[in-house]
C-alpha cells in the first residue's frame, strides 16, 4: 500500500513541533468562538452549496441571532436547537451559547412525540428550529408551552440577521457555566442527558484534537455526521472553530456528492465516522483526494476489508478511535504509523480504560480477555440527568464488551446488550458480520437476536448487495459455514440493497430486529400450515 505524501509531510511537521498545531487555551466555547473571529475575520468560515459565510459574517449573524435569544431566554436558560446540519444550524449553536444559554441537542429527524420526551428531561425555555420540522417542533414546543424560533427560511433569515448587526452580548461566562446537553441511548430506549459545562466541553474539544491534531488557519474541513450527534457537534461546529478553519457543511450524505466536494474544495480533514461512510465512499466514482490527510473513524466496527481497501485507494489510515457522548474521544490510533487495525487505539491522555469480568464487575481482568470496558477521567461523566450516579470510584461502565492488548490498545468486540447466548455460548454479531463483509459485493452487513426453541435465541442476517451481484442466501450461509463455527451461523440471511440506518447512519438493529422477527413469524406459519397438510 502507497502512503499520501500530503500525510507523510504534515506528520513529519507535527513531529518538529511545528507551531501550526499549537492552541490557545480556552474557558469556554464562546470565547473560543469570538477569539476565532477576531483572529481571521476575512477567512472563509462556512460553506454550504453555493452559499459562502467569512468568519467576520459568521461572527455577525451569530451576534445578531443572540440578541433576539436574549430576549426571550436569561443567562442561564437552556435553548433547544433542533436544526440539522447546515449553516444556520452553526450559527443557531453559537449563537444560543453567546447569548449566555445551554444549549440542549435534539435529533432533527424526531417525530414530535421523541421531541416531548427530550423536553421532560431537559425543559428548554426556547426552541430554534427550520422550516422542514417546524410544524413538528410547534407541535412539541406548544404542548409544553415554550416559545418557537424557526431559522432560516420561513423564519429569522440568515440575510435577515446580517442586515440588523448586534453588538456581541455582555453576558459573563466562565468555565463551570452551563454549555452542553446531549442525549444518549434513544434508540435502544427513553434517552438519558449528558450535561456538560463549558469547562468539560472544552476538555472533549482539547480531547478530539489530541486524537487527531490539524493545523491552524491550514485545513479544509468536511463533515458528514448530524450536529445533534456528539462526534457531529465537534467534527461539525466546534473543532473546525477551534482550528480556525474553513467548514464544508454537508446537509445528508451522498457518496457522489461528498466524494467531488472533497475534490473541489481539496478537503484535508473529513469527519467521516461509521463504517458505512467509508462504504459508501469507497463505492463511489473516483475523486481527487490528494490533499485529504485525516480520517477518522468511530462509531461502528470497522471490518479488516474496508480498512484495507481504503487504505489502497488513498494511501491514508482510518483511525478507529472509541469514545462515548458520556467521555468525548477515549482511545484513538496512533498517527504516527503504529495504529493496528483491528483495534480502536491507546487511550487519551486524562482517560483510563480497564475490563471488567462481566460476572463480577469488581474483578480486572488480564490483557487478551474480553470483559466490559470500563472508563475513567476528568470529562467522563458520573450520572445522567436526574438519575442517579452509574459510575463507581470514577469508573463508568460502557456497556461495549472489550479486551486490551498487552501493548495497551483496545479492542472492541461489540455491545454488552447486542451479544447473543446461543445455546450457551457467547456470540457477537461483530465478528458474523465482519465474515459475512469477506464478500467482496457485501457492502454492508448487520446481525441480529431471533428467539429459538432450541438454543434460546439466534443469529439472523442482513446484508446490503446490488440486485446484479449475484449475492444469494444460499452463497452467503456457505460462506458462513467456512469460517464459523455451527453455532455462530445465521438462521436466516435477508439480502437488501441498502440496509435501514439510524440518523447517525449505523445500520438500524431495531428496526432490523423488527424485520427480523416478522420474516421468522412468516417462515413459521409456513412451515406450521405445511405441517397441517
Amino acid at each position: 500500500m502507497h502512503e499520501s505524501k500530503t500525510r507523510s509531510e504534515i506528520l513529519r511537521r507535527l513531529s518538529e513541533g511545528d507551531p501550526a498545531f499549537t492552541r490557545k487555551e480556552y474557558s469556554d466555547v464562546v470565547t473560543m468562538f469570538w477569539d476565532t473571529v477576531d483572529a481571521c475575520p476575512d477567512q472563509a468560515a462556512l460553506i454550504e452549496g453555493g452559499r459562502r459565510l467569512s468568519y467576520a459574517q459568521f461572527g455577525d449573524a451569530v451576534a445578531s441571532l443572540a440578541a433576539r435569544i436574549g430576549e426571550i431566554v436569561p443567562p442561564g436558560g437552556r435553548v433547544a436547537i433542533y436544526i440539522p446540519n447546515s449553516i444556520e444550524a452553526n450559527i443557531a449553536i453559537y449563537a444560543a451559547l453567546s447569548a449566555g444559554a445551554e444549549i440542549s441537542m435534539a435529533n432533527a429527524e424526531y417525530t414530535s412525540r421523541e421531541l416531548s420526551t427530550l423536553f421532560e428531561i431537559a425543559p428548554p425555555d426556547l426552541v430554534l428550529a427550520e422550516k422542514g420540522n417546524s410544524k413538528v417542533a410547534g407541535e412539541a414546543a406548544g404542548n409544553a408551552d415554550i416559545p418557537l424560533i424557526t431559522v432560516g427560511e420561513g423564519g429569522v433569515t440568515i440575510e435577515q440577521l446580517l442586515e440588523t448587526p448586534s453588538n456581541r452580548p455582555e453576558v459573563e461566562i466562565t468555565g463551570d457555566s452551563p454549555c452542553i446537553i446531549m442525549f444518549t441511548g434513544g434508540s435502544t430506549g427513553v434517552p438519558k442527558g449528558v450535561r456538560r459545562n463549558h469547562r468539560s466541553e472544552m476538555g472533549v474539544i482539547k480531547g478530539m484534537n489530541t486524537a487527531w491534531p490539524t493545523r491552524v488557519h491550514e485545513e479544509m474541513w468536511l463533515n458528514v455526521a448530524p450536529v445533534s450527534h456528539v462526534w457531529g457537534v465537534h467534527m461539525g461546529c466546534f473543532n473546525p472553530v477551534y482550528g480556525r478553519s474553513p467548514l464544508i457543511v454537508v446537509p445528508r450524505f451522498q457518496p457522489d456528492v461528498v466524494a467531488g466536494l472533497m475534490e473541489d474544495h481539496r478537503v484535508s480533514v473529513f469527519s467521516g465516522g461509521p463504517a458505512a461512510i467509508y462504504q459508501g465512499l469507497l463505492a463511489a466514482p473516483d475523486a481527487d483526494l490528494s490533499a485529504l490527510w485525516l480520517c477518522p473513524g468511530g462509531g461502528s466496527v470497522f471490518s479488516r476489508q474496508t480498512l484495507t481497501r481504503w487504505e489502497a485507494k488513498t494511501g491514508l489510515p482510518i483511525l478507529e478511535a472509541f469514545g462515548m457522548t458520556e467521555g468525548g474521544p477515549l482511545t484513538a490510533q496512533p498517527l504516527d504509523g503504529s495504529h493496528q487495525y483491528g483495534t480502536a487505539g491507546l487511550p487519551l491522555p486524562g482517560i483510563e480504560v480497564a475490563i471488567a469480568s462481566l460476572d463480577d464487575s469488581g474483578k480486572r481482568l488480564p490483557a487478551n480477555e474480553n470483559g466490559e470496558i470500563l472508563i475513567r477521567g476528568e470529562r467522563v461523566i458520573d450520572h445522567y440527568m436526574g438519575l442517579p450516579p452509574v459510575a463507581e470510584y470514577g469508573w463508568l461502565p460502557t456497556g461495549d464488551i472489550g479486551s486490551m492488548t498487552p501493548d495497551g490498545f483496545l479492542v472492541i468486540v461489540d455491545r454488552k446488550k447486542d451479544m447473543l447466548i446461543v445455546a450457551g455460548f457467547n456470540v457477537y454479531p461483530s465478528e458474523i458480520e465482519d465474515v459475512l463483509s469477506l464478500i467482496p459485493e457485501v457492502s454492508d452487513a448487520a446481525v441480529v437476536s431471533v428467539v429459538d426453541d432450541r438454543k434460546g435465541e439466534a443469529p439472523f442476517a442482513f446484508v446490503a448487495a446490488a440486485p446484479d451481484a449475484g449475492v444469494t442466501e444460499e452463497k452467503l450461509l456457505d460462506h458462513c459455514a467456512e469460517h464459523l463455527t455451527s453455532y455462530k451461523i445465521p438462521q436466516a440471511i435477508v439480502v437488501l440493497d441498502e440496509l435501514p440506518k439510524t440518523p447517525a447512519r449505523k445500520p438500524d438493529k431495531k428496526r432490523l430486529g423488527e424485520m427480523a422477527g416478522q420474516f421468522m413469524q412468516k417462515r413459521n406459519n409456513i412451515r406450521d400450515a405445511d405441517l397441517k397438510h
